[in-house]
């Protein structure tokens, strides 16, 4: 009778054991980053009676967890994340060094730029080198919060097309005087203090050119209404009888401009682009370099990449989260 009760006993502790891990799946069912338990059974061996086993109940062998990924929630915040697939997010505290990993995904700014995971701990990452790519060694993920230096501009690109039917003008291009060139463009570049100068094009047809060129047009730049201080601001490009633009494109010398209080600004121009077609002409101008810029915002991309945005337009990726898998998953704490 007693190794009846006893029996009997150990099926009521294990089904008890299972209820508290159902419980506890439902309490936390809305908990970020959760991972969902399951109990796993063994049956006890008695002993034995005239050469066959006799059970002698059953007992809790294990507590199994799932770590599989978990539905996701669309959330406001830029910067929370779900995992998609294995890992988990690697978190350090910032006193004792001591890291932990989760798969919940909260992660807030803190006010000296540090990413922080649900529980306060920093958010570890890889940071960006200047070729795009994380390395280094893994590290809390800082969001810079001083201005983006500005980046003075040196290259200019020009594309588009310049009317063939133009009538040919004879003489020098005076930007004062619209009627010594054909068309004009503009392109907005930067010094190295950041300051926008305005960069401007102007072409006159200049007729019959030397082959491969069937025509020439020449062209000169002005910088803020202004030729003084410019260096290599004129030139001549040909294009051949289907259109085609086949000298002059790239400008041996680099245009070069004195700016006051900034480095001299030294522009390298394209002109591939453009073409002389029967057309209306429509000449594009784009220019690299930023000014200075002041952050605005945080986002983290599908492949947990940080990138922080300017408000010169600037997107700068700073480093990479970083994931943790573990051979045996079962052996966490």
């Amino acid at each position: 009778m007693a190794d009846t009760f006893s029996i009997t006993e150990t099926g009521l502790q294990s089904v008890e054991l299972a209820m508290q891990a159902v419980s506890d799946n439902l309490a936390n069912a809305q908990t970020d980053g959760f991972k969902s338990e399951s109990v796993d059974f063994g049956a006890l061996l008695g002993e034995y009676v005239a050469g066959d086993t006799l059970g002698g109940g059953v007992s809790v062998t294990g507590i199994s967890t799932d770590f599989s990924a978990g539905a996701t929630t669309q959330v406001n915040s830029p910067t929370d994340m779900a995992i998609l697939g294995n890992g988990f997010f690697v978190l350090q505290n910032a006193g004792s060094g001591l890291q932990s990993f989760t798969r919940n995904g909260t992660v807030t700014e803190s006010a000296n730029g540090t990413l922080t995971g649900f529980d306060g701990d920093n958010v570890m990452g890889y940071a960006i080198n200047s070729s795009g790519n994380a390395s280094g060694t893994l590290a809390p993920i800082v969001i810079p919060q001083g201005v983006l230096a500005p980046t003075a501009s040196t290259t200019t690109t020009l594309t588009g097309n310049l009317n063939s039917a133009s009538p040919v003008i004879a003489g020098a291009i005076n930007p004062s005087d619209p009627a010594t060139y054909t068309s004009s463009v503009s392109a907005q570049v930067y010094d190295s203090l950041g300051n926008a100068h305005v960069l401007t094009f102007y072409f006159q047809n200049a007729g019959a050119g030397t082959p491969p060129a069937a025509e020439n047009w020449n062209w000169t730049a002005t910088l803020d209404g202004s030729a003084t201080g410019l260096t290599n601001n004129s030139g001549t490009v040909g294009f051949d009888t289907n259109g085609n633009i086949v000298s002059g494109a790239l400008p041996g010398s680099a245009l070069t401009a004195t700016v006051s209080g900034a480095s001299p600004l030294s522009l390298n121009l394209n002109l591939s682009g453009l073409s002389q077609f029967a057309s209306g002409a429509a000449v594009t101008a784009s220019a690299d370099g930023n000014a200075a810029g002041q952050p605005e915002g945080v986002q983290i991309s599908n492949n947990g990449v940080v990138s922080v945005a300017y408000s010169n337009g600037q997107n700068v990726n700073i480093a990479q989260v970083a994931l943790a898998t573990f051979t045996n998953e079962q052996g966490l704490t």
